[in-house]
């Protein structure tokens, strides 16, 4: 995996996008947060944006991504979690990392890193840089945006229907397949027999979150599933989304098979009022849109 275009903007002077107002997908910074790069051979890029968001005792609800011109290229709940309790001070990692395909290889891209806000707090901010000094907190260090070429990817969905899907997690559930049209990835197996994959997904609805697992399945059996990682944003109220990810290796395919794997999930503990979900339209509503579910597989 080789780097094509990246920024860490660190700027001496804070910078601080407000997260006050509803935000359909814009633009932070189009000199400084903007790259331009070559599409790769393989028409497939990773793109990965990591911030801080930063000011009251509870958090607003934000998706991450990348605008090509007025075109959304990738939009995400971002993953992050809460070191303590929350504080006007607390500073908050929020990164989202997804797979853009379908590139016209040699093509030359521009893409700005880019931000919407779906559940409004109003004293909050996204903020970067800031001196080096020792003047209490008044530096969050960079906001990282970068692109880079993904050569071993042998198939992926980032699934962002205008429509937002729910799924449920108010009953318990074997593994389940969230959209065999959508979610499904088809490849050939590498010489190794070993894949690498990754699912990303957002749970909302609740003070308190359910528990499940996130997964594979090869037709009726279960290849892979996880505890997926994730975090509260704060103290959980009925609007915030906790980003879930799981990844780990599949191993023990056949060499030159092909394989149709589905991304799966299931319910370990259940809550009536929350569900999974993706999806929803780019605007001014508020808590409508989850951005992408994304599920990636890689040669290993």
């Amino acid at each position: 995996m080789s780097l094509l275009a990246s920024a860490a903007y660190d700027p001496a002077t804070a910078a601080g996008p407000s997260t006050a107002s509803l935000l359909a997908m814009t633009a932070i910074d189009t000199t400084n947060l903007r790259l331009t790069f070559t599409a790769p051979a393989s028409g497939n890029v990773l793109v990965r944006l990591r911030c801080v968001v930063e000011g009251a005792t509870t958090f607003p609800q934000i998706l991450l991504g990348v605008l090509d011109g007025s075109t959304v290229r990738l939009r995400q709940v971002p993953i992050g979690s809460l070191k303590t309790t929350a504080l006007a001070t607390s500073q908050l990692t929020q990164e989202a990392l997804g797979v853009v395909s379908g590139l016209t290889p040699g093509n030359s891209y521009t893409w700005d890193a880019a931000y919407g806000v779906e559940v409004v707090v109003a004293s909050t901010l996204i903020k970067f840089g800031g001196p080096n000094d020792t003047t209490t907190n008044n530096a969050w260090g960079d906001f990282v945006f970068e692109v880079w070429d993904a050569p071993t990817l042998l198939d992926n969905a980032s699934y962002d229907p205008a429509v937002a899907v729910s799924k449920a997690t108010s009953a318990l559930l074997a593994m389940t397949a969230l959209d065999t049209t959508n979610l499904r990835a088809t490849f050939t197996a590498p010489p190794s027999g070993n894949v690498f994959v990754r699912l990303r997904g957002s749970v909302e609805g609740a003070t308190t979150m359910p528990g499940i697992l996130l997964g594979i399945l090869n037709g009726a059996s279960v290849v892979f599933r996880q505890s997926p990682i994730g975090g509260i944003l704060g103290t959980a109220v009925a609007t915030t989304r906790i980003c879930h990810e799981a990844s780990g290796v599949i191993t023990g395919l056949t060499p030159g098979n092909t394989y149709n794997l589905d991304a799966a999930y299931g319910v370990e503990i259940i809550l009536a009022s929350t569900n999974l979900k993706y999806g929803g339209p780019n605007d001014t509503t508020t808590d409508n849109a989850w951005g992408a579910f994304t599920f990636e597989v890689y040669s290993a």
